[in-house]
């Protein structure tokens, strides 16, 4: 992907850093441009240095050849501007061209990603809500601001996002819209079932793999809704999140939504028992009995399997294995009536959390693919697998 990355006056500057070092860091074109006032903050040496192009802030400056600013704009796919101040974003809604940022955006026709950085009175002024309208009814997407504690010390609105945020953001506005008009339904993370108030059965689920699902699946443009236990990891944004806590909340919350949903994919990591008989005070260490009761919870994706809520939809699953990982796995996807299932490997130091996923994606029809890497390379996999089936 071809980058412009525009660079305003601002303290929050120092992140932009970041950003470009991300980005250029997962194979990405990325060519700054600041303004003038934005090299008082961060030198043209230093976003040179980690993007290995050279920098532009003139007009007259020809990175790419004569009239730079022509072709920047015409073989870019996006252009981020961070930090947007409240005189870059007046200056980008007023059309006016006398630095390469705002030159660039004129011509720009890719997707343009702001993100304002001021204090919170400049948010707020009217002045400044008027051409932020104004940008957006151009066409201009933004990602915060924030809030936080800004440069004056102060609290409050105006903070620049995060640079995992802001690239978050590139990433769903790239992203072909394979997806769009679908609808899914994602569970992710553990279940917790308590015995008291204070203590519970549970398991190392970190919740990453269903976040990292629910994220492409946005990205893709499909409508999600994301029941998830507690979660170790962020929410994506823009997505229907629904919290539980424990298997039978979890198994209301996913039967009630699951006539509208084109796709579910079951990624949580759901308890198979809970204790009979939860105690509504904390239980003493004395008056503990050794052993307790137990129950076994619903199977919420067998319950799935038996009650396809409407012809067509597709049901994935997910298996954990610490051994015969693929024959298992093929047990549960007959015995479940799934149309996928990812059965991957785990253990103490292996498959939970951020760890990489090696396993087999299994199909009813027999395709089976080997799957190993990060999670969100394996949710690409398994996303691109669920279309294959939408479109046969």
């Amino acid at each position: 992907m071809r980058l412009v990355l525009g660079v305003g006056a601002g303290i929050a500057a120092y992140k932009t850093c970041e950003l470009a070092s991300r980005l250029t860091q997962d194979g990405h074109e990325v060519f700054v441009c600041l303004t003038r006032e934005a090299t008082r903050f961060v030198t043209p040496l230093t976003f040179s240095a980690l993007t290995h192009r050279p920098v532009s802030i003139e007009v007259g400056d020809e990175p790419l050849g004569p009239i730079s600013h022509v072709t920047l704009a015409r073989t870019a796919d996006l252009m981020v501007v961070a930090p947007a101040t409240a005189d870059l974003i007046t200056r980008l809604a007023e059309g006016r061209a006398d630095d390469m940022v705002t030159a660039v955006y004129l011509g720009m026709r890719a997707p343009v990603l702001l993100a304002p950085a001021m204090e919170a009175e400049m948010w707020s002024h009217p002045a400044v809500v008027r051409q932020v309208e104004q940008l957006r009814g151009d066409g201009v997407v933004f990602v915060g601001p924030e809030d936080g504690r800004l440069a004056s010390g102060l609290q409050g609105r105006g903070r620049m996002s995060e640079p995992t945020r802001i690239r978050d953001q590139i990433d769903r506005l790239v992203t072909p819209k394979t997806l769009q008009g679908r609808s899914l339904l994602i569970t992710a993370g553990p279940t917790r079932e308590f015995f008291d108030p204070v203590r519970f059965l549970s398991n190392p689920s970190s919740g990453s793999m269903g976040t990292a699902i629910t994220r492409e699946a946005r990205n893709r443009g499909a409508r999600v809704t994301l029941v998830h236990g507690p979660l170790s990891v962020p929410i994506p944004d823009g997505v229907d999140a629904m919290p539980v806590t424990s298997a039978l909340e979890m198994e209301a919350a996913v039967m009630e939504r699951a006539a509208g949903a084109d796709v579910i994919i079951a990624s949580a990591a759901v308890s198979d028992w809970r204790p009979k008989g939860r105690q509504s005070e904390k239980v003493k260490k004395q008056d503990a009995a050794i052993s307790w009761e137990m129950l076994p919870n619903p199977d919420i994706l067998a319950r799935l399997g038996r009650e396809r809520a409407r012809a067509g939809q597709i049901l994935v699953g997910f298996a954990a294995e610490t051994g015969n990982v693929a024959e298992h796995g093929r047990e549960k996807l007959l015995h479940k009536q799934v149309d996928l299932l990812l059965a991957n490997q785990v253990g103490y130091d292996r498959g939970f959390g951020p760890a990489v996923v090696d396993g087999v994606l299994l199909s009813r029809t027999g395709a089976d693919q080997p799957v190993a890497g990060d999670k969100p390379t394996i949710a690409r996999l398994l996303l691109d697998a669920v279309e294959q089936l939408l479109t046969t």
